[in-house]
């Protein structure tokens, strides 16, 4: 066990000076690519707190994503904050709207919970959609101001790294405190969870908040990042995106959902370049992936890896 510990880490801190290092041997582009590659990471993560480890299938991930991103650019446009406090004020702002949501939300479970959660971002997205005179309607907004040292790409991926490696350390925290262990209790047995004493709705509630929390990072990061927000960002379409990724990394596995992000962001943008039926190409890849690797693409690495080691071993 603390030989597997330690290639962990030592193979987290070999990503960790890649990514360090990449912007000095890669053009723009590129970093622009692995920014989102970023923020898909922590959004898939987040969503995947609910699904992997607490058995929870939302669907109205985008509701919480987009949330972040409006809240974060209506702070900076409407009201003035800078963009430090806007950034903070997006992800505490999702989680206070995911309180009266996710209350209702818990109330159903299966299927049920997740075409409620489906219906109530369908109503966040009907109201922005909408409401021209404050979130532009279907213009969106656009132009949104951000600090002049965060202009640059360069700058932009540090910061979006920084961002990125806090939201992570911090759920892979949550996922192996008791609280974890309980959700996945939660996930795997919740009838006998209850009987032992445990409010099984407090906890599904709880977690559900969180995951919104971290999608509204998610959502400020990309506000940022792309400088102009839309009602696509919380439309059905994104929910599905994020949901294809964490399935694709694996959801058992917390680095599944990163894993996942980096093969779906490159392969979308690297196969759209050589044709436009670029979604057919990538979803017959997503099927043979789902069908062969039930358990993602991190399941399927970590399998190997231990068979070598078996092997090694033996």
């Amino acid at each position: 066990m603390k030989t597997i510990r330690k290639d962990h880490f030592l193979g987290y801190a070999l990503v960790l000076l890649i990514a360090l290092a990449l912007p000095f041997f890669i053009s723009s582009g590129w970093s622009s690519l692995i920014v989102e590659v970023f923020i898909m990471a922590i959004a898939a993560t987040a969503a995947n707190l609910l699904t992997g480890y607490a058995g929870l299938v939302s669907f109205g991930i985008a509701g919480f994503y987009g949330a972040g991103a409006y809240i974060t650019a209506l702070l900076i446009t409407k009201a003035g904050v800078p963009f430090g406090l806007a950034f903070i004020g997006g992800p505490i702002g999702v989680a206070v709207l995911a309180l009266p949501i996710g209350w209702f939300c818990i109330r159903r479970t299966a299927i049920y919970f997740s075409m409620l959660s489906l219906a109530f971002a369908q109503l966040l997205y009907v109201v922005v959609y909408t409401w021209y005179s404050f979130a532009g309607g279907d213009d969106g907004i656009v132009g949104i101001p951000i600090p002049s040292f965060l202009h640059s790409i360069f700058a932009y991926y540090y910061f979006a790294l920084v961002v990125t490696i806090i939201s992570l350390v911090v759920m892979r925290m949550i996922v192996n405190s008791p609280f974890g262990k309980t959700i996945q209790a939660l996930r795997d047995n919740p009838e006998r969870t209850g009987f032992i004493g445990i409010n099984v709705k407090r906890y599904q509630h709880a977690v559900l908040i969180i995951s919104a929390f971290f999608l509204g990072v998610a959502g400020s990061l990309y506000c940022g990042f792309n400088r102009n927000v839309f009602a696509d960002y919380i439309n059905w379409p994104k929910t599905f995106e994020i949901i294809i990724v964490y399935l694709l990394g694996g959801i058992y596995n917390f680095t599944g959902p990163t894993l996942g992000a980096l093969i779906y962001i490159f392969l979308s943008k690297i196969i759209s370049k050589y044709t436009e039926y670029w979604p057919l190409f990538l979803g017959g890849i997503i099927i043979l992936i789902t069908l062969f690797m039930q358990r993602g693409m991190a399941g399927f690495i970590e399998r190997r890896l231990t068979g070598k080691r078996r092997g090694i071993g033996g």
